[in-house]
Parts: structure tokens; sequence; C-alpha cells
């Protein structure tokens, strides 16, 4: 590992009684007072402009409204992982891991465990029902088995999750551009929401997957550097290990049980309930390629999570004095060489970028083809093309509006809310209709897709208790799904 310095070199530092531990007085760690070399600037400038002309080639890749929602469903095994990955590895899987692991320790990596085993769910379970069908929203697929009754309220509680999680992207990339240039808050997370318009509103899912498989070589490159310079200084003279809270390393639960099992649990339901993480299995040349790039995702998404922990460990014993969310980008630019340094920063805002346009794309996709089309059922291309682009910058403006509203919030709990969500309207109704055809009565799953993400949103919002809101709607949305089954003049 050459390219990562024993300690950082370019900052004010003093040395404490514990050898190997630092305490920074002045330092990129915390954004506010950068002092970086000309040599950060141009690995930065460099890779983020290699990765916006991909951006921009793949404006060229869109001729009509299914090659932007559904790329002519043509991607193969690369590009869905590329798109999977470059739609999911955002903040929470970057920052979020890191900021948790900073605050709380090993519990941090179930949301990216939670994310690898829906992946395999998907390539197992639901891959071949949902391409077969050839629908480009999961809304549409619903549709097909449940009637049109349910199509509204599913894209309404969708797109909310979808949007609240776009929002936690632009949160993360606050201090990685704050750690880069000497930035107000605001000032950066506007940036942000232009970038990502930029990558997303002209190639549409193109965008997504071409931008997500540079994105996820980088990304690869730059996390898996980190965490293997984390571990390997963990039992070196430092003494990192013996600097931690024992909490931090005994415990997989630091919250509980119920809270930690039940933030897996909602990454899992929630990552299959996502139109933005299901659109690149829509746009798979076949069944077989979707499903090879869900199981790539699979085991790529669990080693960006173990690498982010070891990351936000080793800043925890030797900078416990930080914000835990600049974490990473504090290691970034503390630890790495400055050519590696630069292209990680540009990396992990290119993640936050993509991750929030892929989610954008999906609100776009929902609204469209979900709200639009119901009152426009026969509108022509042109019109759908044109109102899926105007859809991702009006959504970015009331994303930025929410974001600025929330620093300095927990990200990943953001997310786990946002899952939840999604989930308690989707998840369900759609193993029902791909284990149970046919067996599930429509008006039970009407109720189900209303009362579930109501009683999870209520639960979040108003109740003090530690108990995940997703273990409060789902089973809500089961038992109306029952009562439909057994009972089903009840829920007529």
């Amino acid at each position: 590992m050459q390219h990562l310095a024993p300690k950082p070199t370019n900052l004010q530092q003093i040395q404490l009684a514990t050898p190997g531990t630092w305490c920074i007085i002045e330092s990129k760690v915390t954004g506010d007072d950068p002092l970086l070399s000309a040599v950060h600037y141009l690995s930065f400038i460099f890779t983020l402009t290699l990765v916006t002309a991909v951006g921009v080639f793949s404006f060229f890749k869109v001729k009509n409204a299914d090659d932007f929602s559904v790329g002519g469903r043509r991607l193969l095994p690369a590009g869905v992982t590329g798109a999977i990955v470059g739609s999911f590895a955002g903040g929470t899987v970057t920052i979020g891991t890191a900021q948790m692991a900073y605050s709380l320790g090993l519990g941090a990596m179930w949301f990216t465990i939670g994310a690898g085993v829906s992946c395999l769910l998907l390539a197992l379970i639901l891959v071949r029902p949902m391409r077969e069908k050839e629908v480009v929203t999961l809304n549409g697929f619903l549709v097909a088995e449940y009637g049109p009754s349910i199509r509204m309220w599913v894209a309404l509680f969708t797109a909310s999750g979808m949007f609240v999680q776009t929002a936690v992207q632009i949160m993360a990339a606050v201090p990685v551009l704050k750690g880069m240039l000497p930035l107000s808050s605001v000032t950066a997370a506007t940036l942000t929401v232009l970038l990502m318009i930029l990558f997303v509103a002209g190639g549409g899912i193109w965008g997504t997957s071409m931008v997500g498989l540079v994105k996820v070589i980088l990304l690869s490159v730059t996390l898996f550097a980190g965490g293997y310079y984390s571990f390997s200084h963990f039992y070196g003279p430092g003494g990192v290990l013996q600097a931690l809270p024992a909490a931090h390393l005994q415990n997989m639960l630091p919250r509980g049980a119920l809270v930690d099992l039940g933030g897996a649990f909602s990454v899992i339901v929630g990552f299959a309930s996502t139109q933005a993480f299901l659109q690149p299995l829509f746009a798979a040349r076949d069944v077989r390629s979707a499903r090879l790039g869900a199981v790539y995702s699979a085991a790529l998404i669990p080693l960006y999570g173990v690498a982010g922990t070891a990351v936000g460990l080793f800043m925890r014993a030797r900078h416990p004095a930080i914000e835990p969310a600049s974490a990473l980008p504090g290691f970034i630019f503390a630890y790495m060489d400055p050519w590696l340094a630069g292209m990680a920063a540009a990396t992990l805002l290119v993640s936050l970028v993509l991750t929030a346009g892929a989610l954008t794309l999906g609100v776009s996709t929902v609204l469209t083809r979900d709200v639009y089309c119901c009152f426009r059922p026969h509108a022509d291309d042109a019109k759908l093309l044109r109102l899926s682009r105007g859809f991702i910058p009006l959504a970015g403006l009331m994303v930025l509006l929410l974001a600025l509203t929330s620093l300095n919030t927990l990200i990943l709990d953001w997310t786990y809310l946002s899952n939840a969500l999604r989930g308690t309207a989707v998840f369900l109704p759609l193993l029902g209709a791909v284990l149970l055809p046919g067996r599930f009565n429509a008006k039970g799953v009407y109720w189900a897709v209303i009362l579930g993400p109501l009683a999870t949103l209520l639960w979040a919002v108003f109740t003090p208790l530690d108990v995940h809101p997703l273990f409060v709607g789902l089973p809500v949305a089961l038992v109306c799904i029952a009562v439909g089954r057994r009972v089903p003049g009840v829920a007529s």
C-alpha cells in the first residue's frame, strides 16, 4: 500500500502520550480549513471530468422513453451490476457506514449485510417473474396482479421513500465537498444537486449504468485501500484496538436487537421494494443478465460495508473528538496519498451524486408511468420522455430543501425509515404476486398498501420507543392481507 501514507503529514498536529495516537488541531478531518495540495485538486478534477464525460456520453444512447427508463432492455450483467451498485452504494454505504461505525462500532455493517441478502433474494426468487413481465415500474407489476386501485397509493409511498433517501445522499455530500473546498453547507448541497441533474437527466438508466460501472471500479479501489490500511494498523504501534471502547468491538447489536436487526431487515425489505434498485433488472437483456447482475451486487456491497466499518473504527481510535460524519472524508484527506485522496474524494462525490440521481430517476419514472399515465394513458413517447426528464430538476429542488433542513442528523436512521416506508407498501404484495399468484384478495392488498406505510410513519414520528417502525407497519400490512384472504367481505 505505497499509496497510503503511514500518518498525516500535511496537518498541524501534536502527538499524545499513547504512541501513534494523533490529535488534529487544525485539519481537513473537520473540513473547516482545508489545506490541500495541488495534487489533490488535479486528481479530484481529473476523476470528476472522466466520470462526467461518461455521463454526457450516455445522453446519446437515449432515443425514446423506453431507452431513458429501461435502456431498451439491453443491459448485460456488468451493466446491471453497475446500475444496481451505482444506485445503491452512495452516502449510506460509504459515509453513513463509517459514521455509524465511529459512533456505535461493528453494528454499522448490518446495513450492507441486509442489502447483500436482498440482492440474493432478488436473484433467486424475484428476478425471473419480474423481468419476464417486461414492465417498466414495480408498481406496474403489482397492478397486473391486484388491479389499478392500488396504483396511486403505491406510487405515493414508494416515491416518498425514495425522495427521503435522495435527501440522505445530499446530506452526506456536504462534508465531502467542504473537505475539498471552502464552501458553506448550502453551497455544497446545491452543487451536489446540480451534478445529480447533470448525470441523470440526460441519459436516464444508461447514465446510471455507465457511470455506475466506472463508479464501481473507483469505489472498489478507494474503499478497499482504506479498509486495508485501517485493518493493517489496528495491531501496529499506534495501539488502535486498545484505544477503542470495548462496546465498539464486542457488540454487533449496540442499540438492541429490535433496532439493529430491524434496521437490517428494513434494508432487505426496502431494497427489494425500491424502483431505483429494481429498474436495472427491468432493463436487463434477459433473465440471466438480470440474475447475474444481482449476484455480483450481492458480493460487492457487503465488502464495502466491511471496509467502511474498518475506517470508522480506525478514526474513532485516532480522532475521538471529530464529527462522526467526517470520519471517512477525514480519513481520505489525512491518511491517503494525495493522488489517491483526490480520486477517493471525487469517487465519494460521484457515489453520492449517482445514488441521488438514480433515486430521482426512480421517482421520475414512478411519477411519469404510474401517476401521469393514469390521467393520460395515451400520451405519446415524446411527451413521456420530456416529462421523465422534466421531473428530475423539480424533484432535485424539493430534495435540496429537505436536505438543508436535516443536516447533522444520523444518515443511516433516515435511510432505515425510508426503507421501512417503501417496504411496508410493497414487500408483502410483491412476495404474494410472485409466490402465491391469484391467492391474495385485492381489497386486502389495497388496505395493506395504505395502512402499513401510515402506521410506519406515525410510529416513527410520534413514539419514543426504540422499536424499528418496520416492525409496526409490516404486521399491520400482514393483518390487512390476512383479513382480506380469510374474510373478503370485511376488506371490501
